[in-house]
């Protein structure tokens, strides 16, 4: 198993071909990033939908089928708990 050291050593580490000069350039590895990408946009998600469930009336959630004391468990969670 590898550490998030061990993770950033490999990042800074990883080498590519330069197109222009054909040297040894230093770039950031893609799939490295990427799933970080989608995790961050899930919080971001999170911290969106919960802040608009925090603004419906006890008539809409009545709607969406929800108590108010669900609504308020679902909103005081933090935004990396599902």
């Amino acid at each position: 198993m590898s550490t998030l050291a061990d993770r950033l050593a490999a990042l800074r580490l990883h080498r590519v071909r330069h197109p222009a000069n054909d040297n040894i350039a230093t770039e950031p590895a893609a799939p490295v990033i990427t799933p970080w990408r989608g995790l961050l946009a899930e919080w971001c998600r999170r911290v969106r939908s919960r802040a608009v469930l925090a603004r419906f009336s006890a008539r809409e959630l009545r709607d969406i089928g929800l108590t108010p004391a669900e609504a308020a468990r679902e909103c005081a969670k933090p935004f990396w708990r599902e």
